[in-house]
């Protein structure tokens, strides 16, 4: 098995401290929602989805919000929606960072769109503004940027680049529920953010996903496109999908969501553990907030250079695989190596950061397991993997 893909601890033994364990609300706090939806057996597009909608909508400060089945759904919709309101078949392209979650160029391949991998910045992990620029062109469809590990990328500059060029900048917020950009929750800022509410987020529904838009053009199509592309008469003009997201996952995203702010404060709590014991340790790196901005914390990851640590990043892993520690190398190989996005890849486009990035990062235990003593233990433990 390839040591940058998930361990398994040994043979008839469970995590000690497995990466990450939903951050749910208790089941009175949802039951009622519960008992009303079975009560009234309407199991899709009711009540619940419109009043998540809402009250994202206030926590977002964006003008619509759309529910749909999965952030990857969210994007893909998302994106063909983008390119038909654009109406110029020629622009096929969407720039976006190799350093980031296989879904995001999965999802623009499914809206019939072709990714053109850019770099990211060394620091703070999130897309390089100068490689994004540097790679626009009249095919450029979208900017699709990412708020990684729940960083907040450099919206001034990535705003700034995509109003000057009269491209659309789409952002990829799967971890962005909590992270806040110049004292605000993200989600208002560029034509639409995409949120996730799957079990390893800050607000869970299950499965789910959030399309966020100053557009209410873009909302009524991306409507129109979760329910298949239905016109309303059982006819379609733009083909769609399910992209629904039930009665029940709305519930409980909804009550997820109203949890937001403890959450947050039991992440930070446990980053600020993480980084008290890591941060300023020969060989270890650590992902930097701009000082306008801060983390979800949705993972606490770093870099481990071996050169200085004294072992590398998959030997730690092993090393805490033994003792129950579960970790996961995120985003080990980087997209534009993988198989099914390397044909987009151009061999004279070098990712340096990237590249370094992907053999060397290192995300940790997090969510309601981990308090700060946990992350305290578990990050002595990686120390003391040097041996």
């Amino acid at each position: 098995m390839n040591s940058t893909h998930s361990m398994s601890p040994p043979p008839a033994a469970r995590w000690r401290v497995p990466f990450v364990r939903p951050d749910l609300p208790s089941f009175v706090e949802v039951e009622p929602a519960f008992r009303k939806i079975f009560a009234g057996g309407s199991l899709t597009k009711g009540e619940e989805l419109a009043q998540l909608e809402a009250a994202a909508c206030a926590r977002l400060g964006a003008i619509e919000v759309v529910g749909v089945s999965s952030c990857t759904v969210g994007l893909a919709l998302g994106l063909k929606a983008l390119v038909h309101m654009q109406g110029d078949e020629q622009r096929d392209e969407v720039i976006m960072p190799s350093f980031t979650f296989l879904a995001g160029p999965a999802a623009v391949e499914w809206a019939g769109l072709r990714p053109v991998f850019v770099d990211c910045d060394p620091a703070a992990w999130t897309v390089s503004p100068a490689s994004v620029a540097a790679a626009i062109s009249p095919r450029t469809a979208a900017i699709l940027a990412c708020h990684t590990f729940g960083c907040p990328c450099d919206l001034d500059e990535l705003t700034s680049i995509a109003d000057e060029a009269g491209i659309p900048l789409m952002i990829d917020a799967a971890h962005g529920l909590g992270s806040r950009f110049r004292g605000r929750q993200v989600g208002s800022e560029g034509f639409a953010q995409v949120f996730s509410l799957s079990p390893t987020k800050l607000v869970v529904a299950g499965e789910g996903g959030l399309v966020a838009t100053s557009s209410p053009e873009f909302a009524a199509l991306l409507r129109r496109l979760r329910e298949y592309g239905n016109d309303g008469d059982y006819s379609c003009s733009l083909s769609g999908l399910n992209g629904r997201l039930p009665e029940l996952s709305a519930a409980l995203g909804h009550a997820s969501l109203a949890r937001l702010p403890e959450v947050l404060r039991s992440r930070a709590s446990a980053a600020a553990a993480y980084l008290n014991v890591l941060d300023g340790v020969p060989g270890i790196g650590v992902q930097q907030i701009a000082a306008n901005a801060s983390s979800s914390w949705k993972d606490f990851s770093i870099t481990i250079n071996p050169d200085e640590f004294g072992t590398s990043r998959d030997a730690v892993r092993q090393v805490l695989a033994a003792q129950g520690i579960d970790t996961r190398a995120y985003y080990s190989p980087a997209c534009h190596r993988m198989p099914a996005f390397i044909r987009y890849h151009s061999a004279d486009r070098h990712l340096p950061a990237t590249d370094h990035l992907a053999a060397r990062s290192l995300s940790l235990p997090m969510g309601a397991h981990v308090s700060p003593a946990v992350a305290e233990m578990v990050a002595r433990a990686l120390l003391d993997a040097r041996g």
